[in-house]
């Protein structure tokens, strides 16, 4: 990864809704540059990781994400590993789907780690206190 490359927080990027607007406390948090494990003839991509909704997002770059994302996990029951020597790298796993991460540094490691967890924890918080459908 390029040191021009980092991480943002998206939520200033986003054009709408109001900072009122309970509708928006889910929108874009976190964006940025993570390498994600591809194959063992690739291995390590970058691509542009969007945190949006109960959802982690990736494409290619962030210039083509108009052409749609590569790929996205749901975050609702996802377990997420820092990995035990790798002290970029992070690994998040829904079922049987893992994704393995890693930052460019451990800052930006952590970054990304404390952004998931606590859009996790805003959703519990969110999905507990939705009245039950009738």
């Amino acid at each position: 990864m390029s040191d021009n490359q980092s991480w943002t927080s998206c939520a200033d990027n986003q054009s709408s809704g109001s900072e009122e607007d309970p509708d928006t406390e889910l929108q874009v948090e976190f964006c940025g540059v993570l390498s994600k494990w591809t194959n063992y003839i690739h291995g390590w991509q970058d691509r542009w990781v969007v945190l949006k909704s109960s959802t982690l997002s990736y494409y290619k770059s962030e210039d083509e994400k108009e052409y749609g994302c590569r790929g996205s996990i749901c975050l609702s029951k996802a377990v997420i590993t820092p990995h035990d020597f790798d002290e970029c790298r992070f690994d998040i796993s829904v079922n049987d789907s893992v994704w393995y991460l890693r930052a460019q540094d451990p800052d930006h490691r952590q970054q990304w780690i404390d952004a998931i967890e606590q859009h996790k924890v805003r959703l519990f918080f969110l999905i507990s206190f939705l009245p039950p459908y009738i």
